[in-house]
């Protein structure tokens, strides 16, 4: 809402070469400013013109409309999913191209990598040992395999293979010609290795970025399409709308749309990926190919599809449990005064605990679910190898080091398609696609339609005769009752009309009427010219006292200081610790009900228009700046009146009647009587009657929400100092209070605070309240040592594949072996089973504490908020409030127990492989140390701008206020 703040800086992407876009290197600037000094609002760039809100969410709308004339047209539901297909189809069709690519690029590496191995275990060819006895040529042979074998760090032949003879015997010239022509293949197919892996890295990075910015701006167009429908939804629809449902459809749900173009592709690339791989792979071992790929589909497409389907199901669940805890919460957080003044914290908190219980639940399986799905991705794969070598030993193909590593690299690959990525596209589309059918639904509430039949408005309308004018009207909220019934009356430009009545005779019903609120059943109502409205009860959103008052308009500084004065705000401005740049808080949190009455009339009266609809705008104000209201702004002598505007007044106080040109009284929904003062008060009709009925009970047309919640009118000059309503003080001592608290306020009630934002790294001190939250150090001693007892076993089964290969090799030489093939074959299978139990177990003891974690800081974290002081609220707007306990309570719950498991997993799996090349190849750990020290750097380079920028929200406080307005 406030709008004062624009991005000045150009977007340094806009600008930058094909050479800076392809490598990314736009980025730069940004990043080494967020590691050195960080990013503020103030540093964000100005955003690309196609990523812009207003356009993303124009095309979505557009689509939108076209889908529900189809529907009409078809006699169907609309669906918000076909608007969407249509819309990014085409730029989501060339992102899967790339991914194409890059499957095709991904696929072939093992091929050239087995070709690399092989040039280190090839012989010299035949033409090499020309002029050597039969039993030398073969005796070279099998030592030169031996010898440059033991060089590969995946197959090392056992010292008990000893090679006869020397080799010195072949001549100089043979062994430099073969030799020189093995590193000669050697140099050019790693190049090859090089090129395929560079090219597939720019390719796949490129594809990624485009997909997560398609995913970013439907997320955005949806978001737009939800606001723009909450300013055009009826009154009817808004009634059964909760606050807390609309809220969870902006953070939570619009949050899934956000990764789900990023797998999608790989539902039907995982087919064209799974033929590709079992031909290469069956030109090294033929049919036992098709054992591996087929085992490792059936292993992962049915049972992640099953996984999704019940993912989608529980989706659906947790949505409606957490759209029920949100309500709650929200309506506690509205009527926060009221449970504080009876000291109700502890039964509200036990209900808001019990709501929280039924939704965890619900996320305890999901997270189940969730485990399984990550213990699949550890040994899938290997038990697809374990499978595929039994195959060949039993058809009778050679196990050797380039056979096994590349079967080892297509299943790896095969398997991040299949057990990864197939998975997460079927279960980011089964949650987006509930998430879409809920925007969905909200799309399709009733809206307030924007030309209401029998209701004409022209905004322009100089030399009309009647400036508002209503015949044979009748209106009504509800079928079942009509509120207004045969209205006639007409309002000459200019005058001042007011409209007086019983509590609940249909006075501000009228009102909602000509702003074209409230449905018009038969009859006419014209208005001619623009209009502004002053509404019953004042509502404020969080912002300062001068943008309640512009409210969008341009600022106009004699304008603005004349309203301000007839207003009589000026000694409230004097008195507040900032004047008009004090903030109010939420909904006016921080003023007394006559400060927000006059700030909400001087909205009104700030508006140029030359209709003033005034819903009874005195009843919050003591008398005396009731009478001064009236003569400054709305009486004969005001304001509108110098201007030659017409007001139509509802009040209560019928001593303002004789300054009214028009006078109209309605009971029951009808005007039982209109005219002058002077016609109606000398008449014999019950008007003197009601006159003193509304004299003795003036309170009765009071809003109960005010009698029971807002301060008394008596306070109504009262400013908020020091966070609390007192009794006036005099003139001195006001501004000897303004004058201490200006410095004080500063930081405290005059401004709303900011939100706190974490800096640096989680603290170690986080993890641990955390991690203890969900148990005790016994707990998580044993979930320790299951971690490392599981990666125990998985590394041992890696390494077990290497000593069964050297173990077939021995055996094809005619060697005695320490196991025979079925030995290896029962132990490396009990090993997988290890594999697949731990992991198991490991995911569902780490899942299951995750959400007790979770479950315990909601509860800790609304027990601080419920007992917090009231300046708490007043200084955090409740959509801010609500925006912990939804979005980023579900991150907690469903992101963050995921983004900690596959970093432990992935920890895990590294110190598996150091402890691998260490006792295979100790030579590779100065590589590893050069690109441990690199991926720091890379790691110290991102981290700051990723937490600085990751918290910029400014949405949800405002979507709050929306739907109280």
């Amino acid at each position: 809402m406030d709008s004062s703040r624009k991005p000045v800086k150009e977007n340094p992407r806009a600008g930058a070469s094909i050479f800076s876009q392809l490598f990314f290197t736009w980025t730069i600037p940004v990043l080494f400013q967020a590691s050195r000094q960080g990013l503020s609002t103030e540093d964000l760039t100005e955003c690309l013109k196609k990523d812009q809100s207003e356009r993303l969410g124009d095309k979505l709308e557009q689509e939108w409309e076209r889908e529900c004339q189809n529907a009409v047209q078809e006699n169907r539901k609309p669906n918000l999913r076909s608007a969407i297909i249509r819309l990014y189809f085409s730029p989501c069709a060339f992102d899967g191209f790339l991914l194409f690519l890059f499957t095709i690029i991904k696929s072939c590496l093992p091929v050239v990598l087995a070709q690399f191995l092989l040039q280190f275990q090839r012989p010299p060819t035949t033409e090499f040992l020309v002029g050597l006895s039969p039993s030398d040529q073969l005796n070279r042979t099998v030592r030169s395999i031996a010898q440059n074998t033991s060089e590969n760090t995946l197959f090392n032949p056992p010292p008990e293979v000893s090679i006869e003879g020397d080799s010195s015997d072949i001549p100089m010239s043979t062994k430099s010609q073969w030799t020189s022509a093995v590193w000669n293949d050697a140099y050019c197919l790693a190049a090859g290795v090089v090129s395929l892996t560079f090219v597939a890295c720019v390719i796949s990075h490129h594809a990624d970025l485009r997909l997560r910015m398609l995913g970013a701006r439907l997320r955005i167009a949806c978001c737009a399409l939800i606001y723009r429908k909450t300013l055009r939804v009826s009154k009817k629809a808004a009634g059964q709308t909760s606050t807390g449902y609309l809220v969870n459809l902006l953070s939570n749900d619009v949050s899934r749309l956000d990764f789900v173009f990023q797998f999608m592709h790989y539902v039907w690339i995982l087919p064209f990926q799974s033929v590709l791989i079992s031909y290469l792979i069956w030109r090294q071992v033929g049919l036992a190919s098709l054992v591996g790929v087929i085992g490792l589909l059936l292993k992962t497409i049915p049972v992640q599809t099953g996984l999704s389907r019940l993912s989608s199901i529980l989706r659906d669940k947790v949505a409606k449990r957490t759209d029920h805890r949100v309500g709650i919460m929200n309506e506690l957080i509205q009527g926060i005064k009221l449970i504080k003044t009876y000291a109700w914290e502890i039964p509200f908190q036990a209900i808001v605990a019990e709501a929280r219980r039924r939704e965890v639940k619900q996320i305890r399986w999901a997270s189940y679910i969730r485990g399984i799905y990550l213990s699949t991705m550890v040994f899938t794969e290997r038990s697809t190898l374990f499978i595929t070598i039994a195959a060949c030993i039993y058809l009778g193909y050679p196990i050797t080091a380039d056979v096994v590593f590349s079967m080892a690299q297509f299943f790896n690959i095969l398997q991040l398609t299949a057990a990864i990525f197939y998975p997460l596209a079927l279960s980011l589309w089964a949650e987006a696609s509930v998430s879409v059918v809920r925007i969905g639904d909200y799309l399709q509430f009733e809206e307030q339609e924007e030309v209401v039949p029998g209701l004409k408005h022209r905004d322009e309308a100089k030399g009309a005769e009647v400036a508002v004018e209503l015949n044979q009207l009748s209106a009504t909220w509800e079928e079942t009752a009509r509120t207004l019934q045969d209205v006639n009356f007409s309002v000459k430009p200019g005058q001042l009309c007011a409209i007086i009545g019983p509590v609940g005779s249909g006075k501000s019903s009228l009102l909602q009427l000509l702003l074209g609120e409230m449905p018009i059943h038969t009859g006419t109502a014209t208005l001619n010219g623009t209009v502004s409205y002053a509404s019953q009860e004042p509502w404020l959103f969080a912002g300062s006292v001068r943008h309640n008052i512009l409210f969008g308009q341009t600022y106009d500084r004699r304008r603005y200081q004349e309203v301000v004065r007839h207003c009589a705000l000026v000694t409230d401005f004097e008195q507040l610790p900032h004047g008009d740049q004090t903030m109010v808080g939420e909904r006016g949190a921080a003023l007394s009900g006559g400060q927000k009455a006059r700030i909400s009339l001087a909205r009104c009266v700030y508006r140029e228009a030359s209709i003033y609809l005034l819903d009874d705008p005195l009843s919050a104000v003591d008398a005396h700046v009731g009478r001064h209201l009236f003569d400054e702004v709305i009486g004969p002598d005001g304001c509108l009146a110098r201007t030659k505007s017409t007001r139509i007044l509802v009040t209560h106080q019928v001593h303002y009647l004789k300054a009214a040109d028009w006078i109209i009284i309605i009971e029951n929904g009808k005007i039982s009587r209109q005219g002058n003062y002077a016609d109606l008060s000398n008449s014999n009709l019950d008007f003197a009657q009601l006159l003193q009925k509304e004299e003795r009970s003036p309170e009765k047309s009071l809003d109960l929400s005010q009698t029971s919640l807002e301060p008394d009118s008596d306070d109504e000059d009262i400013p908020f100092i020091d966070g609390y309503i007192g009794p006036k003080r005099s003139s001195s001592e006001s501004s000897k209070q303004s004058k201490l608290s200006s410095t004080d306020a500063d930081e405290d009630e005059g401004r709303e605070d900011k939100e706190d934002q974490a800096e640096g790294n989680v603290s170690f001190s986080v993890w641990k309240r955390y991690f203890f939250a969900g148990s005790n150090c016994c707990g998580l001693l044993i979930l320790v040592t299951v971690f490392i007892s599981s990666q125990v076993i998985t590394s041992g089964s890696d390494y077990f594949v290497n000593f069964w290969t050297q173990q077939e090799y021995l055996r094809s030489l005619d060697h005695e072996t320490l196991f025979t093939t079925e030995d290896c074959l029962i132990i490396y299978g009990l090993l997988i089973l290890g594999v697949i139990c731990s992991t198991t177990i490991r995911g569902w003891m780490f899942f299951n504490l995750c959400m007790r974690a979770s479950k315990q800081l909601h509860n800790k974290m609304f027990g601080s908020i419920l007992h917090s002081a009231m300046i708490f609220f007043d200084a955090n707007p409740s959509g801010r409030i609500l925006n912990r306990f939804s979005r980023d309570m579900g991150a907690i719950d469903e992101m963050l127990p995921k983004a900690m498991m596959d970093a432990i997993q992935v920890g895990l799996v590294m110190i598996g492989i150091l402890a691998m090349v260490s006792i295979v190849n100790p030579f590779l750990l100065v590589a590893l140390a050069i690109a441990v020290v690199l991926f720091s750097m890379v790691l110290k380079l991102y981290l700051p701008a990723s937490q600085d920028l990751k918290p910029k929200k400014f949405f949800y406080p405002f979507v709050v206020c929306l739907v109280f307005g």
